[in-house]
């Protein structure tokens, strides 16, 4: 973890931070509606089944956050503390009082029970490898489970979880931060699929409907004993947009009030048009985009050529010119946000040196077959922009190292389908970004197991002892050092290339005033200054 721990670790609750003095307090107000943009409409809304749904932000309150200065903090949600002597076995306590939407109690069984369901493998939870460090979770994530709950849970009380892992993990907190780790209701674990349709939470917002390719509404739930800024909406309405471009236009005409993560294609534009009043800047940097190439790719499986392919790279004219500054040059597998683990030059060969990638190329005997790029083109501002760094990154190769070089757009879902499926042929341009800020987010996709591993099937045997060693061990720096060891030894193979951070941005209207948690704009803390009557 990013921060010292001493030997026993003790994370307690306080009071509610002062960015959010508002902690609990009925908004007399009515009817001052928050409009922010959704993209594209959702299968789910709640997060075991979409893991970045913004509309289960609103509606949950998980047992730990995310720290709002800090990405790395951790502080008391739902639980009144967590604690652990070995990070192996963690002590739940949680607040008395706390309860859902419908009125029925949250109690110790009631995280068992979900955490047991999103687990078991037949129920088909997307999210269910949240819960893959606890002890047990392996017999019970398949398709025929030999036990129907995790060995790793034991309620102790009404109010207290005892929670056991496989091993020593520090990054446990940050891992129960997720919104995938939040409490489900009876008549939500009797009927999953209802649920995904229409959540009942025990966050700040209650679930008021759902219009199909149009908008989700949500509403203050004023019983909610939590976090929430002074100035929030009384409702918030997801308004489903097909295009970013689309939904970026509306804000500046007034008739959206947020557009979180807008394409770079369309900053300078911002900045024309929304001035810098009108725009947020996301602070910590928590996504790379980078090339993976896969393991089974026999054409390029010779690091030399992978190398080379990076080396070719000028990754300061693409973070410049190309990006028009909207990124800086990725030189790591890692991102400032993880905390001392991270180095901005980790990355050796992410330099632009076209005579060493000559070298390289010629002593692993040239490319043999055409270097297929994969990548996602929607169109609009986010899908011209991969397309313009596939189309630079294919030009370099064809004019420093002389390769045959094939483009490959495809739809998102193709793109995934076919990383799921390894069918790829080539490496595949790839935004990568962090449930929670720790470098096993951006490590552990290059080890069997690990989230993201299907997009490369690269395994490091070496490097994952080393991880191992870094989640079990409660000293902040003797952790960074070891994730920088398996940073290197995965470097060494290249497995990915770093090419970029993007700059997040999100384009605002006056009425609203972004805020991040976790490192991440999250809607429901938009501070909404605009009068009920508002034309929609």
């Amino acid at each position: 973890m990013a921060q010292k721990l001493r030997r026993r670790l003790v994370l307690a609750a306080g009071m509610c931070l002062a960015l959010l003095a508002g902690c609990g307090a009925h908004d007399t107000g009515s009817a001052r509606v928050l409009q922010v943009a959704q993209y594209p409409d959702p299968d789910e809304l709640n997060s075991q089944q979409d893991e970045g749904s913004q509309v289960y932000m609103g509606l949950c309150e998980p047992l730990v956050g995310l720290g709002f200065a800090d990405a790395g903090d951790i502080r008391m949600r739902g639980a009144e503390r967590i604690d652990t002597t070995d990070g192996r076995v963690w002590t739940i306590k949680l607040r008395p009082g706390r309860k859902f939407h419908n009125g029925e109690p949250i109690s110790a069984q009631t995280y068992a029970d979900t955490w047991n369901a999103v687990s078991y493998g037949p129920n088909a939870y997307k999210a269910s490898s949240t819960f893959s460090a606890i002890d047990g979770y392996d017999e019970l994530n398949e398709d025929e489970p030999k036990r129907d709950t995790l060995r790793g849970l034991e309620v102790l009380d009404e109010l207290t979880l005892r929670v056991t892992l496989t091993k020593p993990d520090y990054d446990f907190p940050k891992i129960i931060a997720s919104y995938s780790a939040c409490p489900i209701p009876k008549e939500g674990l009797a009927d999953p699929t209802g649920y995904s349709q229409a959540p009942i939470g025990n966050g700040p917002y209650r679930f008021v409907r759902w219009d199909r390719n149009e908008r989700i509404v949500l509403q203050r739930w004023h019983d909610y004993q939590g976090e929430l800024p002074p100035d929030a909406a009384e409702e918030i309405h997801f308004k489903i947009y097909q295009s970013q471009d689309t939904a970026y236009r509306d804000v500046q005409a007034g008739q959206l009030d947020v557009l979180r993560n807008m394409p770079g294609g369309l900053l300078q534009d911002a900045r024309n048009q929304l001035g810098d009043s009108g725009l947020f800047t996301i602070p910590q940097q928590r996504q790379i985009t980078q090339m993976l190439i896969p393991d089974y790719v026999e054409s390029l499986h010779d690091p030399r050529l992978r190398k080379a392919i990076s080396l070719s790279i000028d990754r300061d004219a693409m973070a410049g010119a190309l990006m028009r500054g909207s990124a800086t040059p990725a030189r790591s597998l890692l991102v400032s946000a993880v905390g001392p683990a991270y180095r901005a030059d980790a990355c050796a060969d992410c330099r632009f040196d076209p005579d060493r990638a000559r070298q390289l190329v010629a002593e692993a005997g040239g490319f043999r077959e055409p270097v297929v790029i994969w990548y996602s083109n929607t169109g609009g501002g986010g899908g011209t922009e991969m397309s313009q760094v596939a189309l630079a990154i294919a030009n370099a190769l064809r004019q420093e190292l002389g390769a045959d070089v094939r483009l490959r757009p495809v739809l998102p879902a193709q793109l995934k389908q076919a990383q799921n499926d390894g069918t790829l042929t080539g490496p595949a341009l790839s935004l990568w970004g962090d449930i929670y800020p720790s470098p096993d987010q951006y490590l552990g996709m290059f080890r069997e197991g690990g989230d993201g591993n299907e997009y490369t099937q690269y395994d490091n045997p070496r490097a994952n002892e080393l991880i191992n060693q870094a989640l079990g061990t409660g000293d902040g720096q003797q952790a960074a050092q070891l994730w920088q060891r398996a940073e290197d030894l995965i470097l060494a193979d290249m497995p990915a290339i770093p090419l970029y951070y993007p700059a997040i941005y999100a384009a605002h209207t006056p009425c609203a005033t972004p805020e991040t948690l976790g490192g991440d704009l999250q809607y429901y803390l938009t501070a909404f200054k605009c009068g009920p009557g508002r034309e929609e």
